[in-house]
């Protein structure tokens, strides 16, 4: 059964987060209430040397791993412009024979937000004006007001524009992570995936031009031309860094390497439809942190992942 509440009064539960999606962006059947357009590749993720010294874990006992990845665009409208400034999406599932380890990465440091409660009332917020066809600017307002955890990814979406490809995008956990590597002591971190290529955005003139779908098409077309190519590492933090705060920006302090993905290829069209990514998937080693938003994903995808069943 679908819940609206959790045990922990006024806090919204798994079906009243997913409500907010379907009623800011619609109800698309089969589709993901989150992150509603994207495709599917392939690739390898090859742990880094020494791993073992922060994350012991027999996953990453191989010398390479098979990675499934999810590319995407944030929002649940299907049919959203590829130029949209909004966060793209890098879901990745690495895995070795019963163990297996999703990430579930956003293109910028920090999530819209902090709570549960906060995450509900800032969809509530952008409820399109039948009038106007916007949100009304004065919810947004009054939310910003509420919870100003919702101010902060907005304000670095608008600071640059779309990415130019998912092939040159960094993306980060927002989460942390609690790792445990041989010498038994617990390190918590973020996790940031940083291509090879460098950061890249749309220019003025690509921003006119492009087609409104053209991110799958670059990325086969980069694809011909060889492996495209993340470095993924822990991020440490700094004095202060908030470690359950998924909506604030971590000073850092410093990094440890983690491994390199390589994607090789798309996969065949819908491959991943029914796969759904939960960031608390984690393979010995690794433990979620006490982040809200982290606790609350996994019901939250399984109330998604059955209402896109019982739509098909």
């Amino acid at each position: 059964m679908e819940t609206t509440t959790t045990a922990k009064q006024g806090t919204p539960g798994p079906a009243a987060m997913v409500d907010a999606l379907n009623n800011t962006f619609g109800k698309h059947a089969g589709k993901r209430a989150s992150h509603a357009k994207g495709f599917c590749a392939v690739g390898e993720f090859k742990p880094a040397a020494q791993v073992d010294e922060f994350v012991l874990s027999p996953l990453f006992a191989a010398g390479a791993l098979h990675a499934t990845v999810r590319f995407s665009v944030g929002g649940g409208n299907p049919g959203v412009s590829d130029k949209s400034r909004s966060v793209r999406g890098l879901a990745i599932r690495v895995s070795e024979g019963p163990s297996s380890w999703d990430l579930v990465l956003l293109s910028e440091p920090v999530f819209f937000a902090a709570t549960p409660a906060s995450f509900v009332s800032f969809l509530e917020a952008r409820v399109v004006d039948p009038e106007t066809k916007k949100p009304n600017p004065e919810k947004v307002a009054a939310h910003n007001a509420k919870f100003p955890d919702g101010t902060r990814q907005p304000a670095l979406l608008a600071a640059h524009a779309a990415p130019a490809s998912y092939g040159t995008t960094p993306y980060f956990s927002n989460n942390a992570f609690i790792f445990h590597g041989k010498d038994g002591a617990p390190h918590t971190a973020r996790i940031i995936v940083t291509p090879v290529a460098g950061t890249h955005y749309l220019s003025d003139e690509d921003e006119k031009n492009l087609p409104d779908s053209f991110l799958e098409a670059e990325l086969e077309t980069r694809l011909q031309g060889g492996a495209v190519e993340f470095d993924i590492v822990a991020q440490l933090p700094a004095e202060g860094d908030s470690l359950s705060d998924s909506s604030t920006a971590w000073t850092g302090a410093g990094t440890v390497a983690l491994g390199r993905l390589s994607v090789t290829a798309l996969a065949a069209a819908g491959t991943c439809d029914g796969l759904v990514f939960v960031p608390v998937n984690l393979p010995a080693g690794i433990a979620p942190s006490d982040d809200p938003i982290l606790q609350s994903r996994a019901a939250a995808y399984a109330v998604s992942l059955k209402r896109r069943q019982d739509a098909q």
